[in-house]
């Protein structure tokens, strides 16, 4: 019979902590319209903290292809009655005692998912919106359970980036998946991130990035992902990924 201290172990075991250089990095329960975790950070001194999405809610939305930037005014309408602030695209509670983090956390992880899916609902968008659910139901039939989201993965230059994808393989190794639209931000965050970790030189990472065809892309964006992995059209993509589930 299961007990509720079972199920509280199981459910904090998908709740991952990073320390931060400054504060740590708490990945949530609260999901995004793409299905990844929503994240914050928290960070202060020994009696007040501040927790934020870290523009989470925004990045979600550049993810998917939004065609327009959103202002700070535009998400704090959307999040009015969370009593939370906007900065520069993030979302931060006020300053808080330290008995407060758990509660802030949710109410940030929140507020930023329903910008999102608010944004989804409503904005324009330059790419279809199911490029990131389609890659994910392709990976789901050739990995399975052996699929995994928002993994952190260590790069050169000991900073841990978050890969959406993560396919964990025999022997150790893991695939890291990263979809990419074609959009400023995407690319050079994604770029940064796969840099970083192919600079590790780790045998036992393998790194796939897969772009949406379906929109216009320079070629100058391309080669600059190239650098950071092997670049593959989400509709070539299959056969690579086909060949690395072996």
């Amino acid at each position: 019979m299961i007990t509720p201290r079972a199920i509280i172990e199981m459910l904090s075991r998908t709740v991952e902590a990073i320390q931060l250089d400054d504060g740590v990095r708490v990945s949530t329960h609260v999901l995004y319209p793409s299905n990844g975790a929503v994240s914050v950070v928290v960070r202060g001194g020994e009696d007040e903290f501040i927790v934020s999405d870290e523009g989470g809610a925004i990045a979600e939305m550049i993810g998917s292809g939004l065609k327009a930037e959103v202002s700070d005014s535009t998400i704090r309408t959307r999040i009015k009655y969370y009593g939370l602030g906007v900065s520069a695209g993030s979302i931060v509670s006020p300053a808080i005692p330290i008995d407060a983090i758990p509660a802030a956390i949710m109410l940030v992880a929140n507020a930023s998912k329903e910008v999102a899916d608010w944004a989804l609902k409503n904005l324009r968008f330059r790419t279809p919106r199911n490029f990131r659910e389609d890659l994910a139901a392709l990976l789901g039939r050739y990995f399975h359970d052996n699929l995994k989201r928002d993994a952190p993965i260590i790069g050169a230059s000991a900073k841990l980036h978050k890969f959406v994808h993560v396919v964990y393989l025999s022997g150790d190794r893991k695939l890291l998946i990263d979809p990419v639209v074609s959009e400023a931000s995407s690319v050079n965050a994604r770029l940064v991130a796969n840099l970083d970790v192919k600079l590790a030189h780790n045998p036992l990472l393998d790194q796939l990035i897969i772009y949406d065809d379906s929109l216009s892309w320079q070629s100058s964006d391309l080669k600059l992902l190239e650098m950071g992995a092997r670049t593959v059209a989400f509709s070539r993509a299959e056969p690579e990924i086909a060949k690395r589930a072996v």
